[in-house]
């Protein structure tokens, strides 16, 4: 599949901003080009990891049993690869069409039986941004950043916080993912959350 049909899909979701009744603001109640009704709540936002960096991240819940269902957090690599490729292209509940403009269900989607949050990071990738415009980085402040924004999560979402707790990735995210957990694990005396490794 080409890039040019799934950034169609980006710049129609700029356009329908997430409209919402959920405490945060986030819940997601349409997508453009979806017909299907869904059977599972999702949400998109921002999580504050630090002063300026704001991460942008895709919460899609289980299909399954949300209540009970593990927890992946999922970063794409690149580095500076959006992790909504990994939602509306790869594992994600939906999947743009080859025309750019419509999306449909993904058979083997991971929120099959999982709840899925696709972070984009560090800031400056997809819609992740600074807001003094300076998005130079390296991966222990990455990393450092990452972190805080899981926390962040837990702290909008603390249903999921005792849920059994995965961190996963692609490409770069080899980095990303080892030096997250690395932080989790260092943190989980102060934060204590259920990862699995």
């Amino acid at each position: 599949m080409s890039l040019l049909p799934f950034f169609a899909i980006f710049c129609a979701l700029l356009a329908f901003p997430p409209v919402s009744a959920d405490a945060n603001g986030d819940e997601i109640t349409a997508l453009p080009g979806l017909s299907v009704r869904l059977n599972f709540r999702h949400y998109s936002g921002f999580l504050k990891a630090s002063p300026t960096h704001f991460l942008h991240y895709w919460f899609v819940e289980s299909q399954s049993s949300p209540s009970t269902d593990p927890l992946i957090f999922w970063f794409n690599g690149g580095p500076g690869c959006s992790s909504l490729d990994g939602l509306l292209n790869e594992m994600g509940p939906y999947l743009v069409n080859a025309d750019g403009k419509t999306m449909r269900m993904n058979p083997n989607a991971w929120n099959e039986f999982a709840n899925v949050v696709y972070m984009e990071a560090p800031a400056g990738v997809g819609y992740s941004y600074s807001t003094d415009g300076n998005t130079t980085t390296n991966d222990d402040q990455t990393s450092a950043e990452n972190y805080e924004a899981v926390k962040q999560f837990f702290k909008t979402y603390p249903a999921f916080r005792n849920h059994t707790l995965f961190i996963m990735g692609e490409s770069y995210a080899g980095v990303y993912v080892p030096t997250l957990t690395a932080r989790i694990v260092d943190g989980l005396k102060d934060f204590p959350v259920n990862l699995k490794v």
